[in-house]
């Protein structure tokens, strides 16, 4: 199962997405600065401590990335020999791992300091990486519809960039281009996401049902793109672990089966 933002793993064919050589990891770091994605930053393979940052600057022989965050969410990552970084621009998914990191605090906030790896990854899809809250997390997102009145919209997918939305069926349907203002994307266990949706995409669906709309993220300011990625991570770390739940509980049932078959003689 490839993700959006956890790391790659050897189920994920790294060979054929890998990339070698300074000159080309230094391709993938413009191409996170030229599209201005946000990272995640994880303690080597461990995809328990992270946080969400940003490349600050690409030097002649190391990366900056964003480090201001509290001393709590520090300390795991520093105490990793390596930082696994794992980028999503759109369709496309960048990871590399750095190590030999310093760290300084000048007044405009904490940095992180690494040489360019010669090692990278660069994943190509036809379609942006999204994931789809799992129905315990009751996801919506609440659309204004004029003074004082709200529509609340189940919540298909998510991605960094945008969404779909299951919009109700008999309810008037708005037009493709427009920019829906004030939204909100709601779910359980996190704070509201406030959020403004350029409508993209909708496509002709029987009477009677909802019609999915896809929508792209209008001017989102940082910090708020920060709060999605978060989420983005959450999900899909449930589902890592869900599948690795069942896998070993297949293997589990299987071997049983086996040891339960009678002994031929």
């Amino acid at each position: 199962m490839q993700t959006a933002f956890l790391p790659l793993t050897p189920d994920d064919a790294l060979d054929v997405f890998r990339i070698d050589g300074t000159m080309a990891v230094r391709a993938l770091v413009r191409e996170l600065i030229a599209t201005r994605s946000l990272v995640t930053l994880y303690a080597g393979d461990n995809v328990g401590p992270y946080v969400v940052s940003r490349v600050l600057s690409l030097e002649a022989d190391t990366i900056e990335f964003d480090f201001d965050f509290p001393e709590a969410q520090r300390q795991p990552l520093l105490a990793a020999p390596i930082l696994t970084v794992v980028g999503a621009p759109g369709s496309v998914k960048i990871q590399f791992a750095v190590s030999g990191f310093e760290v300084s605090d000048p007044a405009g906030g904490a940095v992180l300091t690494a040489p360019i790896p010669a090692v990278g990854w660069r994943v190509q899809r036809r379609n942006a990486f999204q994931v789809r809250p799992p129905e315990v997390d009751q996801a919506v997102v609440v659309v204004r519809r004029g003074t004082g009145k709200e529509l609340a919209t189940r919540l298909d997918d998510l991605s960094a960039g945008g969404l779909a939305l299951l919009w109700p069926a008999g309810e008037p349907v708005p037009e493709l281009g427009l920019t829906l203002r004030h939204c909100r994307i709601e779910a359980e266990h996190i704070d509201p996401i406030p959020c403004d949706l350029r409508l993209i995409r909708a496509p002709a669906t029987p009477d009677g049902q909802p019609v999915r709309i896809s929508a792209e993220f209008y001017a989102m300011p940082q910090a708020v793109s920060r709060h999605v990625q978060m989420y983005v991570v959450d999900v899909e770390k449930r589902e890592r672990s869900d599948s690795q739940r069942s896998a070993v509980n297949a293997t589990g049932a299987a071997s049983a089966a086996r040891s339960d078959r009678p002994n031929r003689p």
